[in-house]
């Protein structure tokens, strides 16, 4: 009986000891398991932030490598758009030299040389009524006392004369051509009003002499230029005959012929003649007329038209330029004594009429030339002034 009591007390024994240590096992898995989970996610929450670490630091490495090539190519994107505008400034510098060259005064077909030498008869002009040479005239006639004080206010009124153009003649030869024709006007103008100044005092010294005095001053004075005028007459209808039926049956013959043109326009008389060389030449020459529309006859339409290399707009422009000029030309030559007068006064007499229908026909092509001129670019300008 104790025996048996003993043995179930032992087992109480024996089971409560292996359900605490049953227990006890239990709570110390778990609790392994408790702490492998904790370090597990201690372990991962450390990789994760090393990891946006990682990726701050790459992220920031790249933003920072990005900002500096941003950086670079702004600075090589400016340096490109600063040599090519460099480029483009120097090309039109040099277009506006090459233009400023090819406009320059003396450079130019042959309409640009007959205009500049209306333009310089202005000055030329003055020079002329600045040099008449009276004592010789004095000399010539035998003046009396009357005729002294005729010839006297001749000289005052010349002089005034002389004093007026060379305040109210153009000083510079303009680079446009529609400028150069306004220059020419305005001399045409300044010359017209010396005329008025000196025509009366011109006639009333005339009107005193005898018809004896009157031929020793044709003789001494007037005589060498009225032959002078005669001999370059038939000289000049010879020119116009040939070249009105000279037929340029080629490119070459037409180059050649307008190469000749410009050689004879470079050699007209340039800004930088003295002035002796101006008081000798004359204001205008008696051919004014005939010069001015031989030029105005005479474009090179197709060279023009190719070597310019004219638009649709353009080439209407300038064919409105070529009828006007042949208007012009016509009304020219029909405006213009045909005659050589023999008198002094007859002689201002002609030379106003030549320049009163000069003006007219220059007023009258001016609109039509500016038009096409403005319709051209920078470098067709260049070309057109190099074969007008």
């Amino acid at each position: 009986m104790q025996d048996r009591v003993r043995d179930r007390r032992d087992y109480r024994v024996r089971e409560r000891g292996d359900r605490r240590r049953a227990r006890t096992l239990d709570e110390w898995r778990r609790s392994r398991e408790t702490q492998s989970q904790g370090q597990d996610s201690g372990q991962d929450r450390g990789q994760a932030l090393a990891r946006d670490r990682g990726e701050d630091r790459s992220r920031e490495t790249y933003d920072r490598r990005r900002a500096r090539y941003d950086e670079w190519r702004r600075a090589r994107d400016d340096w490109r758009r600063s040599r090519v505008r460099d480029r483009e400034d120097g090309t039109r510098r040099r277009e506006a030299e090459r233009g400023d060259a090819a406009l320059r005064p003396g450079r130019g077909g042959p309409f640009a040389a007959v205009v500049e030498k209306l333009v310089r008869g202005c000055g030329q002009q003055g020079a002329e009524f600045e040099n008449w040479p009276f004592d010789a005239i004095a000399q010539s006639v035998g003046t009396d006392e009357k005729q002294r004080n005729a010839l006297a206010a001749l000289r005052d009124s010349a002089k005034a004369a002389a004093e007026r153009l060379a305040a109210d003649c153009p000083q510079d030869v303009p680079a446009a051509p529609s400028a150069r024709l306004e220059a020419v006007e305005q001399g045409i103008d300044a010359a017209l009003a010396a005329f008025d100044t000196v025509e009366p005092a011109l006639t009333t010294f005339y009107g005193t002499l005898d018809d004896e005095q009157k031929a020793r001053l044709y003789r001494d004075m007037a005589a060498p230029a009225v032959a002078a005028a005669r001999e370059t007459a038939p000289r000049r209808e010879a020119q116009e005959e040939r070249r009105e039926r000279r037929e340029y049956s080629s490119r070459r013959e037409r180059a050649r012929a307008y190469a000749a043109a410009r050689e004879a326009a470079a050699r007209e008389p340039t800004p930088r003649q003295t002035a002796t060389s101006q008081a000798a030449a004359p204001g205008w020459s008696g051919a004014v007329c005939e010069e001015l529309a031989a030029v105005l006859r005479g474009w090179p339409v197709r060279e023009i038209e190719r070597d310019v290399r004219l638009s649709s707009p353009q080439r209407v422009a300038f064919y409105e330029l070529v009828t006007a000029s042949l208007k012009a030309a016509d009304t020219l030559g029909g405006a213009c004594p045909a005659e050589t007068a023999l008198t002094p006064v007859g002689r201002m007499d002609a030379m106003r009429k030549r320049l009163a229908a000069v003006r007219a026909a220059t007023a009258a092509i001016r609109p039509a030339l500016a038009h096409f001129y403005e319709a051209l670019d920078q470098g067709q300008k260049v070309r057109f002034a190099g074969m007008s």
